[in-house]
């Protein structure tokens, strides 16, 4: 495969995405380190947070969404590609970033409280993204005939993504035994980050060819 065909602009346009997304986050632990606990307490529930006299809801949906936004990007990049499977990396990348669209805009249910159509909708949504992210790794990454941007770093996305899917199963076990969820939706979050970057990372590097 020609690896010009991958456009550069795409990559840059995902870090951006990526890095507002992750200096959200670290800005929410930061100053909402008194009320929502990176312990047991979702990256969701800072919806609930207070930031003064204002709601951390705006914030977080801005995070998801550059999140979405970035990976889009990507999405667009590897399309770009037109290798073997991008109809279902694509695939896969739009439910993830879908997923985390609506993660952003209709909240988690409050911790205690009963369970909302909305709040299952929301966590349904988490599911689906955190499933399809890793799964796009596996099939991007998949072996073949043809040398690709990806193929260099094969073994890093697919160990990430194997990661990314046991975090998930973790973050799963949480709701049933009494787990450290939040702790360990972190640990999630980070991986896919880092799953995100190293996919992003060929992108971009085509650029400084």
């Amino acid at each position: 495969m020609n690896s010009h065909a991958v456009s550069p602009l795409h990559g840059r346009v995902a870090l951006g995405g990526i890095g507002v997304a992750v200096a959200i986050s670290i800005d929410l632990h930061l100053r909402l380190s008194g009320q929502v606990s990176p312990i047991w307490q979702t990256l969701s529930e800072y919806v609930y947070g207070k930031l003064g006299t204002s709601s951390a809801a705006p914030l977080f949906s801005v995070m998801c969404l550059a999140l979405s936004l970035g990976s889009v990007a990507l999405l667009a990049g590897i399309a770009k590609a037109h290798r073997p499977g991008t109809t279902a990396v694509c695939v896969l990348l739009g439910v993830w970033s879908a997923g985390l669209l609506v993660c952003g805009l209709v909240p988690v249910d409050p911790d205690g409280q009963a369970r909302s159509l909305a709040g299952q909708v929301h966590n349904v949504a988490a599911l689906t993204a955190f499933i399809a992210l890793p799964t796009a790794a596996f099939v991007l990454t998949k072996k073949n005939r043809e040398r690709c941007p990806w193929e260099p770093r094969r073994t890093t996305i697919r160990r990430l993504a194997t990661a990314s899917l046991a975090a998930v199963g973790v973050v799963l076990g949480g709701f049933v035994f009494t787990l450290t969820l939040g702790l360990f939706e972190r640990l999630l979050f980070t991986v896919d980050v880092a799953l995100l970057l190293t996919m992003v990372r060929p992108l971009v590097a085509v650029s400084r060819r």
